[in-house]
């Protein structure tokens, strides 16, 4: 099936806008996803965060099962907050700030070209009023 013929050039230009867009963030396929990393009872509990925010691996020395069932939980839930907190932290730092000054840059030129292909269909539709009216005259 063929596309419909887009004589104004609006198409084009909307696709622009949605190109220059997709480019302010676009994670790259080659970089890993961030690790979150947290320990907690002077390192012998261990966990890994990975995204979306889920518990990739939880160590636990031996010699920590000698605390309470309460101190326990309370070490493994520190370790497993500091470990979401360093996922976050990463995970900022691997999107990278927006870059809006280039963002803009584009969009201004996707605008100038749009003015143009505005100025060009009005012009189109000025002179094909103008050829109507004069063709309505001569008859």
């Amino acid at each position: 099936m063929t596309n419909p013929i887009d004589p104004s050039g609006l198409g084009g230009t909307l696709s622009d806008v949605v190109a220059a867009l997709g480019r302010v963030h676009r994670p790259s396929g080659d970089q890993e996803s961030p690790i979150g990393t947290g320990e907690a009872a002077d390192g012998r509990i261990r966990v890994r965060a990975a995204l979306p925010g889920r518990i990739e691996n939880l160590e636990i020395e031996p010699s920590v099962l000698r605390l309470s069932g309460e101190e326990l939980a309370r070490e493994i839930e520190s370790a497993v907050n500091a470990a979401l907190a360093d996922l976050q932290r990463r995970a900022v730092a691997a999107a990278g700030p927006a870059d809006l000054g280039a963002l803009t840059e584009q969009l201004k030129d996707v605008q100038f070209n749009a003015e143009r292909q505005f100025a060009k269909l009005t012009a189109s539709l000025v002179e094909a009023q103008e050829q109507l009216t004069r063709r309505a005259g001569d008859r």
